[in-house]
């Protein structure tokens, strides 16, 4: 893989403890019990993370970081739709802004994933037919918000850190 000058702006909503996770080469590798996936919802996830070696990006040993290209001001909609009440009752969360090598990051369709995925948690399996990668706007998925996947995260890449702030909806 060539190494590019190009970067673009994604945001990811963390955990707040990854902060303190990053080893001393500045890199944020998620870990499998780090993350609490398990079951078929791992065996989705390793699906990413196997393509994602297969494709160069990572030895294909931990979970993914998702990551999302977005306009700043559709990241409180963007958190309420992928954080469940669940987890923001069990941990605070942080919204990383990033500038990460364009090198670094596999776009996916995120409605696509979510077929995938959803199937993956009914059967057990992966019935991959490719689409997952196509990353064509939709109605649900609109042209300005993108699912960017990373294999890790460097602490370089980090220009921002706000705590993420969901207003309850009673």
């Amino acid at each position: 893989m060539t190494q590019s000058s190009k970067t673009a702006r994604l945001y990811t909503f963390q955990r707040t403890p990854v902060l303190e996770l990053f080893d001393a080469d500045g890199r944020y590798l998620p870990t499998w019990p780090g993350t609490g996936v398990m079951g078929r919802h791992r065996t989705a996830y390793e699906f990413v993370s196997r393509y994602m070696c297969k494709i160069g990006l990572s030895e294909g040993v931990a979970p993914p970081v998702w990551t999302f290209e977005t306009d700043p001001g559709e990241l409180e909609l963007l958190a309420t739709m992928l954080l469940s009440d669940h987890e923001l009752s069990q941990s605070d969360y942080v919204t990383l802004e990033l500038m990460v090598p364009e090198n670094r990051i596999l776009r996916t369709s995120y409605s696509a994933w979510c077929d995938l995925y959803f199937s993956c948690l009914e059967t057990g399996k992966i019935e991959d037919d490719g689409k997952w990668l196509d990353c064509s706007p939709t109605d649900e998925y609109p042209s300005h918000t993108a699912q960017a996947i990373l294999p890790y995260i460097m602490k370089k890449w980090v220009r921002n850190v706000v705590p993420l702030k969901i207003p309850k909806i009673d």
